[in-house]
């Protein structure tokens, strides 16, 4: 069990965090990553803007709030 909670905690990528692990957001290092994600975007639009015609591109930034098991009305 040591060894999941591990995985799941450095290396697994979460969705509802921004495909960062729990250790990265709380450690404060998801931040920096978003940055350089957001970065690498631009310059991906700069350099070929007619792959972005048709679409935006995505904005990486940190959930404001993630709520685990939420309770579901029925």
């Amino acid at each position: 069990m040591a060894d999941f909670v591990n995985w799941y905690n450095t290396e697994h990528l979460h969705s509802s965090i921004g495909y960062v692990t729990p250790n990265e957001m709380r450690s404060g290092k998801a931040y920096e990553i978003f940055n350089k994600r957001n970065e690498v975007m631009e310059t991906a639009k700069i350099q070929h803007p007619e792959r972005w015609e048709s679409q935006k591109s995505k904005v990486w930034k940190a959930a404001e709030r993630v709520i685990l098991n939420k309770d579901r009305t029925i």
